[in-house]
């Protein structure tokens, strides 16, 4: 497999705010990875404020790393602030959610996963 330049001006944005997953405002999507790798997959997610991920869990751990703006991820202990800069990992099976939710300003956040990592979404 060869190097893989994804510029910022290739693939699409797409809408993805009818998904079972999300919940309270407009959430957009764009790979990033592709076919490119085998291993990894690499998504931007950017959500509306009030929109967020409901609970859901992943059989491979997930990376959060916040791009911009303001948002919150959840587990079963509480929730947590982030913005900008800031990384999250959470542990494959573990009951989660993320996204813009209450805080009034959008977020955008880079999410990566093992390929192939299968994401159940959770009633509450």
């Amino acid at each position: 497999m060869a190097l893989h330049i994804l510029k910022s001006d290739d693939g699409d944005t797409t809408e993805r705010s009818e998904l079972s997953i999300f919940e309270g405002g407009q959430v957009w999507g764009r790979g990033l990875t592709g076919s490119a790798s085998e291993e990894v997959t690499v998504s931007v997610v950017h959500f509306g404020p009030g929109a967020r991920a409901g609970w859901h869990r992943h059989t491979a751990d997930q990376i959060l790393y916040v791009v911009s703006g303001i948002g919150k991820v959840g587990d079963r202990e509480g929730e947590h602030v982030v913005s900008a800069g800031d990384c999250a990992v959470v542990p494959a099976g573990e009951d989660h959610w993320h996204g813009a939710h209450d805080t009034g300003s959008p977020m955008a956040h880079l999410t990566v996963m093992k390929a192939g990592s299968e994401t159940t979404v959770l009633d509450s």
